[in-house]
């Protein structure tokens, strides 16, 4: 079985690693949502362009891609999956 790496895949492992972020019982859902979110971003080294089109499942662009799974712990490489522009390749 080969893993997903598609930008919609990506899209759900973003915002469920930023839901979890979140303290449960915080007013500050948003406020620790958002913070999660700007710190995958600075861990990854894409631009808030690039993480607001990843966030939207729209990210086509393959390197900030491999970045955004790297920093979510799921390297591309790893599974011998190559990222290409919009989509993926067997390594």
């Amino acid at each position: 079985m080969r893993p997903n790496f598609s930008t919609a895949m990506l899209r759900l492992f973003l915002r469920a690693r930023c839901r979890m972020a979140a303290q449960p019982g915080r007013r500050s859902f948003q406020a620790d949502s958002r913070r999660e979110r700007d710190r995958l971003r600075r861990l990854a080294g894409v631009t808030a362009v690039q993480m607001d089109l990843a966030w939207m499942g729209r990210l086509e662009s393959a390197e900030p891609r491999v970045r955004l799974w790297a920093v979510l712990g799921h390297h591309p490489g790893d599974h011998g999956v190559v990222l290409t522009h919009g989509g993926q390749a067997l390594g």
